[in-house]
């Protein structure tokens, strides 16, 4: 029987495949770095690889910029790091945690007692009250009047 692999077979379609998310897996052949087992990579990675001129490197990742997978263009895919910074790509607005650059500014305590401190802790998390004032111990304000009740 002759080889019926890759062209010469009647079901090759180019060696492109769209998997069910929308990603593009091209045929690169086992031997390639980025292959799976079947020989099969994606494509964005590949671009990413030429955008960079080197290897991805382990942990590195590909954005595309415009969220589908699908356009694999070269101005497209930005290469990422790390997952960290990929995931800031995909961040939602409103989000209680500090995106890594935002300043972090010195605000005042939201029971009322004039104290002040940083506005994300060192976790990157969003505080309202100094350490402590937050507690069921301490549900008045200084001056005796209930504190505020925060929506979270």
């Amino acid at each position: 029987m002759r080889d019926r692999t890759g062209p010469n077979n009647p079901n090759w379609k180019g060696g492109r495949i769209v998997e069910p998310r929308g990603y593009v897996l091209v045929r690169v052949g086992v031997g390639h770095h980025l292959a799976d087992c079947r020989g099969y990579a994606y494509e964005h990675r590949i671009i990413a690889e030429r955008n960079l001129g080197r290897r991805l490197r382990s942990g590195e990742e590909a954005h595309h910029d415009d969220n589908n997978p699908g356009n694999n263009e070269p101005g497209n895919i930005k290469p990422c790091r790390n997952h960290a910074e990929h995931a800031l790509f995909h961040r939602k607005t409103g989000k209680r945690h500090r995106v890594p650059g935002e300043r972090n500014p010195t605000v005042m305590c939201a029971c009322g007692c004039r104290g002040t401190f940083r506005r994300f802790d060192w976790q990157g998390r969003r505080r309202y009250f100094i350490s402590g004032h937050n507690t069921a111990v301490s549900k008045k304000r200084a001056d005796g009047t209930p504190m505020p009740i925060l929506e979270k």
